[in-house]
């Protein structure tokens, strides 16, 4: 039995990369659970900004789930309401996961010291790891967003290079689990191609 279908984009800031996977999410046509993993801030105009135009542009008819951290657990919760309150109806439901950019800036900031890089690692490895299994068990679509940040260098800070570690190996993680994963950029998609397909056409 095949797994439930994953689908990843990924992309810089504003590549397009929402539009795009909420654009999937709409196309699947059932009830969609959104999983936003931004906290709006009093004192960061600009990302509260930010968080109001993707309200603005989602359906009022999507359920919204603010979770910064232990996605797995909160996801599940959310989605077992969003059965009994609506068993067996309008088809297959999709979770957007919107986005794993500030889940893992959330994780790192959560840590007592923030340049241990084992402690990171294993927290990223942990969370990723419960919503991939997750992701097996419910009988729904999953579509999740990502940031790109590896093409710019190496980061000038350890902080940065913290962040940037802990992205790429949850993006790792989940493009391992998807059956397509798209880079976006200024709002066209490349498909990736496993790195299996990919060698086998070199």
């Amino acid at each position: 039995m095949s797994e439930p279908e994953l689908t990843l984009y990924l992309g810089g800031t504003r590549s397009g990369k929402s539009a795009a996977a909420e654009a999937h999410a709409l196309r699947n046509g059932g009830p969609v659970l959104y999983v936003a993993t931004a906290m709006p801030q009093p004192d960061d105009p600009a990302m509260r900004e930010r968080i109001r135009r993707h309200r603005q542009r989602r359906p009022d008819s999507w359920r919204l789930l603010e979770c910064p951290r232990r996605l797995a657990p909160a996801v599940a919760a959310a989605w077992e309401e969003m059965r009994s309150d609506a068993p067996g109806d309008g088809g297959q439901a999709t979770i957007l996961v919107d986005c794993v950019t500030l889940w893992v800036t959330n994780l790192l900031l959560s840590l007592p010291e923030q340049q241990d890089a084992g402690a990171l690692e294993r927290l990223v490895t942990e969370e990723v790891s419960a919503l991939i299994d997750l992701s097996r068990t419910l009988p729904c679509r999953w579509v999740i967003v990502s940031g790109e940040t590896g093409l710019g260098g190496i980061g000038g800070n350890a902080l940065s290079r913290q962040f940037c570690d802990g992205l790429g190996l949850a993006n790792q993680l989940l493009a391992a689990r998807a059956q397509d994963a798209f880079l976006v950029v200024a709002g066209r998609l490349l498909r990736l191609a496993p790195a299996e397909e990919a060698l086998s056409r070199a």
